[in-house]
């Protein structure tokens, strides 16, 4: 069997305010507390487990985490950013907000969670 991404922690201010966030903004299920974590599950099963008490608040760095989506899923996604006045970028050190990138023959974004630790980017098309 190869090796599978199974899950992986992302450190923010406040677990259950970063994964609603995230499930929200990908229309996944509802997130659920697993012990000291939150966790989002994505399309292909790998858990994304949120925590926020075990690294000291003022030593936790943004994470970046990267989404393979539809054009479609992309559409949705980019509609409840607007929605609920959501600021996203083109790019990942947040220049030109309202924007929106087309690399690679795609569409791209970047968005933070409302503690700003978690840049969420999707993508249509992988980077080749």
């Amino acid at each position: 069997m190869p090796n599978e991404l199974n899950h992986f922690i992302v450190h923010c201010r406040n677990r259950r305010e970063s994964a609603a966030f995230l499930a929200d903004v990908m229309a996944a299920p509802a997130p659920f507390d697993y012990g000291r974590f939150t966790q989002v599950n994505t399309s292909n099963n790998v858990g994304i487990d949120f925590a926020d008490d075990l690294v000291p608040a003022d030593r936790i760095n943004e994470s970046h985490i990267a989404f393979l989506v539809t054009d479609e899923e992309f559409d949705a996604i980019l509609a409840r950013l607007k929605k609920n006045s959501v600021p996203f970028w083109p790019n990942p050190v947040k220049i030109r907000e309202g924007e929106i990138n087309h690399l690679f023959g795609g569409r791209g974004l970047y968005t933070l969670d409302p503690g700003g630790t978690v840049l969420a980017e999707f993508i249509t098309t992988p980077y080749s």
